[in-house]
């Protein structure tokens, strides 16, 4: 399998960036929770709230099931 072949230019960028990725101060994971929400913008096709013109977007909504899956 052949693999990526940079400049001498190039590997010097990716091992800037790499020690900047070990020096960082986070932890990565694939958890459901943290994982960032793609489509989260308001859609006409949400939930109409309780006033019955509003819209409710339920991508960032915590549901009570959650602390079951935690």
């Amino acid at each position: 399998m052949d693999r990526i072949h940079l400049s001498p230019e190039g590997s010097k960028i990716v091992m800037q960036e790499m020690t900047v990725l070990k020096e960082a101060d986070w932890e990565p994971s694939l958890h459901w929770k943290s994982l960032p929400t793609e489509f989260s913008e308001d859609s006409p096709y949400d939930i109409v709230g309780p006033d019955g013109k509003t819209l409710v977007n339920v991508s960032e909504t915590n549901f009570h099931w959650e602390k079951e899956w935690e």
